[in-house]
């Protein structure tokens, strides 16, 4: 049973320490990998999409370069949901109330990562059985990459907004919207771009693009799997 009240529960503590986690996060990897940072968090680079950067291709999935934005995803994405959940006083579980936001938020982070992770190995069994280059393989998931981090980020800053001046309900349901925007946007973009730089034929791409993303997306668009996911996590403490 949900239960929402007036915003009014704040854990200032929790919230700081979470926030300077971040706040180290990223200016590590903005000062040790300044080039991954602005092809990942470079709104230019990210709408661009350009395969120029051969570094960047060339780089292995398994890299600090490629992993830690998928950390930073998991880490921020799951800061705001729990800080808004805990804000609006949204009961998850009942034993969770002995938890403090920032155990929560570590906890919270591993659904997150799981996701992204879940979405990479679908995309990699997928790529097995479509006869496309190298190149072309390696370019579709740092893309995909690319295109959910910045796109799920502006999602969840612009619903945080939201939150902040409206209720946590049409926040919510604000980023739901959203969301199902972005399944549909994505696989656009990268079908957009993939028609213009790869040889292959287009309905290897377009085969790609539906079974590796927009199927599994619209699968897992429910937000509330994360959540009984996360109820879980809680339960096993």
């Amino acid at each position: 049973m949900i239960k929402i009240y007036e915003k009014s529960f704040y854990d200032y503590n929790s919230i700081l320490l979470s926030f300077f986690i971040i706040s180290l996060v990223i200016t590590f990897y903005k000062l040790n990998y300044p080039l991954f940072f602005k092809k990942y968090f470079s709104l230019k680079n990210i709408f661009y999409l350009g395969n120029q950067e051969d570094f960047f291709f060339r780089s292995d999935l398994i890299s600090f370069g490629n992993t830690i934005p998928i950390l930073l995803y998991s880490i921020i994405i799951s800061f705001f949901s729990v800080f808004v959940f805990e804000d609006a006083n949204y009961i998850v579980i009942d034993s969770a109330e002995e938890f403090n936001i920032f155990q929560k938020w570590l906890l919270f982070t591993f659904p997150l990562l799981g996701l992204i992770i879940l979405r990479i190995i679908i995309i990699q069994i997928t790529l097995k059985f479509i006869s496309l280059s190298q190149k072309i393989k390696k370019i579709f998931i740092l893309n995909f990459l690319r295109l959910t981090i910045i796109l799920s980020l502006i999602n969840v800053f612009i619903s945080f907004v939201v939150y902040e001046f409206t209720s946590f309900t049409f926040a919510f349901s604000f980023l739901n919207v959203l969301k199902l925007i972005i399944i549909f946007v994505r696989p656009i973009i990268l079908y957009s771009y993939f028609k213009k730089i790869s040889i292959d034929s287009s309905s290897k791409i377009i085969y790609l693009i539906i079974i590796a993303d927009l199927i599994p997306s619209l699968l897992l668009y429910d937000n509330l799997l994360l959540i009984d996911f996360f109820k879980y996590l809680i339960g096993l403490f």
